[in-house]
């Protein structure tokens, strides 16, 4: 395996991780009024695997959060991990879109943020868990509140990284 391939595998490890420790504790939940009882900021490592170590990564870290949430799906194990892996890959191909840019990174968040809460609440309304009724709420208060922490969280931290670590 080439030695960037390395460094991108241990960096997904990493993130995936922080998202288990933010999926197995309060530290990834935000507790709201509605049925889904929190808003969650456990998507934004795979938001920050699939910025900095590229699409493959971003699903790695977005299966490893996927496998430390599947409890919380009842049972619905392709709306844990199919939205999941997709987090960082979209994450990844907005901020190559707008050229590898700050605001990038920012579209990038939004982008995987929102393929997060689309894709858990459609599959699990398509999948006749919930109905449209009982996820709008949690679509209007959840999805908005995790878009505006990613908007804010992911940017610095990204810059950061891409300061601190060599990933290629």
């Amino acid at each position: 395996m080439h030695k960037a391939s390395w460094r991108k595998f241990v960096f997904a490890g990493v993130l995936g991780g922080i998202s288990g420790v933010l999926a197995l504790t309060p530290l990834g939940l935000i507790p709201v009024p509605n049925l889904s009882t929190y808003a969650t900021t456990m998507h934004i490592p795979a938001i920050i695997g699939g910025i900095i170590g590229g699409p493959v990564t971003g699903a790695l870290v977005g299966c490893i959060l996927a496998f430390f949430t599947m409890h919380l799906f009842l049972g619905n194990l392709v709306a844990c991990f199919l939205p999941r892996i997709f987090i960082g890959v979209v994450a990844y191909f907005l901020w190559k879109a707008l050229g590898k840019s700050n605001l990038g990174v920012v579209a990038g968040s939004l982008g995987g943020t929102i393929t997060n809460t689309v894709g858990v609440l459609g599959l699990m309304v398509w999948m006749k868990y919930f109905t449209w009724e009982q996820v709008l709420p949690i679509f209007l208060l959840n999805g908005i509140l995790e878009l505006v922490i990613s908007g804010i969280v992911v940017l610095p931290i990204v810059r950061v990284i891409l300061k601190v670590v060599r990933i290629d």
